[in-house]
């Protein structure tokens, strides 16, 4: 206890930081060098298998991200260019109109509000849009959800007619 209270001198605590605990660490070390490997050897390996199941599920939401930039990519050619790149057949996926309710829609008008509505691009159909009535705007609505189902005419629609 003693010798305790003596190393409060800056001389001794000085001779035990460069010294005596180097010394100490060296002895502990080679005594219990085995157990330093082994932990280490663990915590590696507890490493190894937090990376690898960090990349896993990393990499799945890395894949299932570029698969949506993909297809809102391909969405965007549809719409400003009117390329459908969906294979021949395939439905758009928001289509939840179906031709029967397009039919009894035009049923009540004969035509289409817009002229030549599907050979025109999304960016020129979205300028015209503004211009039609609410009941124009839900024909306009029903024909684009059961056949190409642009979204951005379809959000812009559903803009206009306050949804």
């Amino acid at each position: 206890m003693a010798d305790r209270d003596d190393a409060q001198n800056p001389a001794d605590q000085i001779l035990e930081l460069l010294v005596y605990a180097p010394v100490g660490l060296a002895l502990e070390a080679v005594d219990n060098f085995p157990k330093f490997v082994e932990r280490g050897r663990s915590q590696v390996t507890i490493g190894r298998f937090l990376a690898r199941t960090a990349a896993k599920r990393g990499g799945a939401t890395v894949e299932a991200a570029a698969e949506r930039v993909v297809n809102d990519a391909a969405q965007v050619v549809v719409d400003l260019f009117g390329i459908d790149l969906r294979p021949d057949g395939a439905a758009p996926a928001e289509a939840a109109v179906t031709q029967d309710d397009v039919d009894e829609a035009m049923a009540e008008h004969d035509e289409l509000p817009i002229d030549e509505y599907d050979s025109q691009a999304a960016a020129q159909i979205i300028k015209l849009l503004p211009q039609l009535d609410d009941e124009e705007l839900q024909v306009i609505a029903d024909h684009e959800s059961a056949n190409r189902g642009r979204v951005t005419i379809l959000r812009k629609i559903d803009q206009l007619l306050g949804n």
